[in-house]
């Protein structure tokens, strides 16, 4: 299966993806990483991308897409994956589906991983607290939450596509990995990772 997992700073994201990936066998693809990655590398995308990220810019969406399909050519025939972190926009949104129907391939679920504000607010200053970061206040993590929450317009083209499905990120990370593979076998995943339906 090919998942995507949304959701706001706080609310498990990138913790439920790894676990899903390593349950599954499947490939944890983050932007993030993938971006360093290339960086550190010094491949020819690592160094387009570090010239537009040392001048401060975001790095534009088809360079990630390309980053996305070089990662694909590395996995497995039979081999599943988990983004976490992308698409970020519509756009990428619609790039990405571009991108994998050129393949015969597109993505299988998105998991939205949901939890109020109030509730993110407070996880994020304690963990702010147990890591010493006193420059984290409610008022710098609420503006955090503005910016990095999926958008609205990102979880439509997925909802309308009858492929998202909201997960409640409230529980303890165990009962909402439990949610979440409810999810995925309810989409048809039986347990065997494969790259798409």
């Amino acid at each position: 299966m090919y998942v995507i997992f949304f959701g706001p700073p706080g609310a498990g994201k990138g913790t439920q993806a790894a676990i899903i990936a390593e349950r599954k066998d499947w490939a944890h693809i983050s932007t993030g990483d993938m971006l360093r990655a290339h960086v550190a590398n010094g491949t020819d995308l690592g160094r387009r991308a570090k010239g537009i990220m040392d001048q401060g810019l975001l790095v534009p969406d088809d360079l990630v897409i390309d980053m996305f399909l070089a990662r694909l050519e590395e996995l497995q025939a039979d081999q599943g994956f988990v983004l976490d972190g992308f698409p970020r926009t519509l756009v990428q949104a619609q790039a990405l589906d571009e991108a994998l129907s050129k393949m015969g391939k597109a993505i299988d679920i998105a998991i939205n991983i949901t939890a109020s504000d109030d509730i993110l607010i407070d996880r994020m200053l304690n963990r702010a607290k147990d890591s010493g970061r006193a420059d984290d206040t409610p008022e710098a993590i609420k503006t955090r939450l503005d910016v990095q929450k999926p958008s609205a317009e990102l979880l439509s083209h997925y909802r309308n596509a009858g492929k998202l499905k909201d997960v409640d990120g409230l529980p303890e990370i165990p009962f909402v990995t439990m949610a979440i593979v409810n999810a995925l076998r309810a989409d048809g995943d039986d347990g065997v990772a494969r790259a798409g339906k």
